[in-house]
């Protein structure tokens, strides 16, 4: 009977919460001891309650609160803040001139490149111009200089000391203009 009296449970559930169990009643049951009604078996019917008000509730009164005025702004204060500023200025133009920096070192290295494409041209042309077989044909045509015999010996006097040749017609043409000038303005000078 026990186990039938647990196997017959039933629950009331609020949303998947079992509050209390009820069981299934087959048929009508004994009343309890306490339910037992001696003399008049007639049910007099209860009367409704009346809810009881609730007492009302005040509003939350905040109290006065003396604010104090405001004081004097700290000096150490002042000077924190305009370090900082100062800072920031000078990050903001630091980056500025980095990117300037940056900016000429791109332009830099693309004219690097061009002038080292040109240097290749004329280097490749400067080793042309001084051929050297280029420059022997073109002596030995004119008569200018002639293949030296196998019996011919050739003596080179480098006894003597440094020498410098001055000609006398340096002093015209552009040069004496130049070197007259010079004299001209020294003389103003001095």
């Amino acid at each position: 009977m026990a186990a039938e009296s647990r196997n017959n449970r039933r629950y009331r559930t609020y949303g998947n919460v079992a509050y209390q169990p009820e069981f299934e009643q087959e048929g009508a049951r004994a009343p309890a001891r306490r339910e037992r009604v001696q003399g008049n078996t007639v049910r007099r019917p209860e009367p409704q309650r009346r809810p009881q008000p609730r007492p009302r509730r005040r509003p939350a009164v905040r109290p006065n609160i003396q604010v104090r005025p405001q004081g004097a702004v700290a000096p150490f204060t002042v000077v924190g803040l305009f370090a900082v500023l100062a800072c920031a200025l000078m990050l903001v133009v630091s980056c500025a001139q980095l990117a300037q920096a940056n900016h000429d070192i791109v332009k830099l290295r693309s004219t690097l490149e061009g002038l080292q494409d040109e240097n290749r041209t004329l280097q490749a042309k400067y080793e042309l111009v001084y051929d050297l077989e280029a420059i022997e044909k073109q002596f030995l045509s004119d008569g200018t200089m002639v293949r030296p015999g196998a019996g011919q010996t050739v003596y080179l006097d480098l006894s003597g000391g440094d020498s410098v040749t001055y000609y006398d017609g340096a002093g015209d043409g552009l040069s004496g203009i130049l070197q007259r000038a010079e004299r001209f303005f020294a003389g103003l000078l001095s």
